[in-house]
């Protein structure tokens, strides 16, 4: 009963949110405010799964995004029905023949490997509080988010394909980032990362105010990630783990801000172009586990120690 009660409420606001971004700006922000509110009903879904709350925030969350982008927009309803029903973001999405995309289905097909192995790591290592299986648990985990992420995106490329239409590419060669600002800003997530820079950096930048911009996406990011492990793990046990998440945010803002001051863009890239990915590499693997452990406690799937 309360899944429908929070579909319910869900699709309800989402309608109403579609509806007042038109018009005059008091109205918009009326359906900015009930586009926010959209992150409301989740929190009415039962305690477990874990994981279906977690998903079920994250529809949610991008719910909120498309609302956003209606507000400052000036489309037919059938544009605006469209656009705040699509996952992807419509604006990015391609118009082709419908097909059935071998690509994505062959990775699909790997994705799915990565999973097994990785939920099979997680559901034999050792419950302890010893180093070596903190790490083997964060390590699958690890495997595990990049591959599910790619496999929800991957599906969602066929789904897009069988219906007529190209995505824009999720990732861009992340492993050969060679600063934490270029692995965030330009190669990983792409879709969310367009969507951010498009909404919080560039009206900032256009104000001469870059980094105040650029904060404020990582908060949004933050906050985001924060919000869905909240969600998924409950308001009392998940606050914990929505804190490791929000702080693994604010620790790259803050190795942002050192690469700034020590110029690691400005690394020469011939013969010392090791130096570069060596750092980078280096800082997300030392911050993972904030981002990895309250992920493995959304999958419910790992011996947790304790």
């Amino acid at each position: 009963m309360t899944v429908i009660l929070a579909a319910a409420a869900g699709l309800t606001l989402t309608a109403l949110a579609a509806w007042c971004t038109t018009g005059s700006h008091a109205r918009r922000a009326v359906g900015v405010i009930l586009g926010v509110a959209v992150l409301l009903p989740p929190w009415l879904l039962p305690e477990r799964p874990f994981l279906f709350r977690a998903i079920w925030a994250i529809a949610a969350f991008t719910t909120t995004m498309r609302v956003v982008d209606l507000a400052r927009t000036e489309w037919p309803l059938r544009r605006r029905v469209a656009h705040v029903l699509s996952v992807v973001d419509s604006r990015r999405l391609v118009r082709t023949s419908p097909r059935f995309d071998v690509r994505a289905f062959a990775r699909l097909m790997a994705w799915a490997l990565m999973i097994a192995a990785s939920v099979a790591a997680l559901a034999i290592a050792p419950a302890d509080h010893r180093a070596i299986p903190h790490v083997a648990r964060w390590s699958a985990g690890v495997v595990l988010v990049y591959a599910a992420v790619s496999t929800i995106y991957d599906l969602l490329t066929l789904g897009y394909a069988a219906t007529g239409f190209d995505t824009p590419p999720l990732h861009v060669a992340p492993i050969f980032a060679r600063s934490v600002q270029e692995l965030w800003g330009e190669r990983w997530a792409r879709p969310i990362n367009e969507w951010l820079r498009e909404t919080f950096f560039r009206p900032f930048a256009r104000r001469r105010q870059p980094l105040v911009g650029l904060l404020l996406a990582f908060v949004v990011s933050a906050a985001f990630h924060a919000y869905a492990v909240w969600v998924g793990l409950g308001l009392v046990r998940g606050l914990t783990m929505a804190a490791c998440m929000f702080a693994y945010f604010v620790a790259q803002t803050a190795v942002m801000l050192l690469e700034r001051a020590l110029h690691v863009a400005r690394w020469p890239a011939r013969g010392y172009a090791w130096a570069a990915h060596t750092w980078t590499f280096a800082w997300m693997l030392a911050l993972a586990p904030l981002f990895i452990e309250p992920l493995v406690r959304v999958l419910d799937i790992a011996r947790l120690p304790g």
